[in-house]
């Protein structure tokens, strides 16, 4: 074989390395960040279209925790746990023994190393350090967040999407407001969200009912 066609054999193998991990890193992308409810989608992409990704780190996070089951089981079984009790430090150990609790009960996790369960930990608590929820290299410290109006209205609607039940106020996905109930229902409730959500709380029973289609939200907020 001469140089060329040694050269063209070698350029046409490596592009199709090159589009198989292209396409497995669009795979992973969609299933990450890409919803089955079109709403989700709706909601989201003006924002990820138009704003920078630091801008948009915690619209990342909500997306990925819906979409991603293990991730969003870690969430609310070390992530906030230690969030809301007001511990610093977040540990690898802890997610690992997380992980082991978990492998006992789930078929997909069953086969898992000892290896994989020790990645699996150390890459969650990197991927919230991405986030931005978690600093420090050694010694993985939480950043505690506080939500600007824009991203708490954003969460909102993504709540109103998110829980099924009509009740929001028992809802599992509350927490990523960062506000306990209490505090989240003072929140829902103050005046300056009454031209982008109609609310009725009786006590008991909150009810949220958007006023904006999804997919307008951006829009709205940019021209206001």
């Amino acid at each position: 074989m001469d140089s060329d066609n040694q050269g063209k054999s070698h350029l046409e193998y490596s592009d199709i390395r090159t589009l198989k991990a292209v396409n497995r890193f669009k795979k992973a992308i969609q299933e990450s960040f890409v919803s089955e409810k079109v709403d989700i989608n709706h909601l989201f992409l003006p924002f990820l279209k138009e704003k920078s990704i630091n801008e948009n780190l915690y619209f990342l996070f909500l997306l990925f925790a819906f979409n991603n089951d293990l991730f969003n089981y870690l969430n609310e079984n070390i992530f906030f746990p230690v969030y809301y009790s007001g511990r610093r430090i977040i540990k690898k150990e802890e997610v690992e023994v997380c992980l082991k609790d978990l492998q006992k009960t789930n078929e997909t996790l069953a086969s898992w190393s000892e290896s994989t369960i020790t990645t699996t930990a150390s890459k969650y608590l990197t991927l919230l350090k991405k986030f931005g929820l978690l600093s420090g290299a050694q010694k993985k410290e939480i950043v505690y967040k506080n939500l600007s109006s824009e991203e708490f209205l954003v969460f909102v609607y993504f709540l109103s999407i998110t829980e099924e039940n009509s009740n929001k106020i028992h809802s599992e996905w509350i927490k990523y407001s960062f506000y306990e109930n209490e505090f989240f229902l003072q929140k829902v409730l103050e005046k300056q969200l009454i031209r982008y959500v109609e609310v009725q709380y009786n006590g008991d029973n909150l009810k949220i009912k958007p006023m904006i289609n999804y997919d307008k939200l951006y829009e709205t907020l940019k021209s206001s």
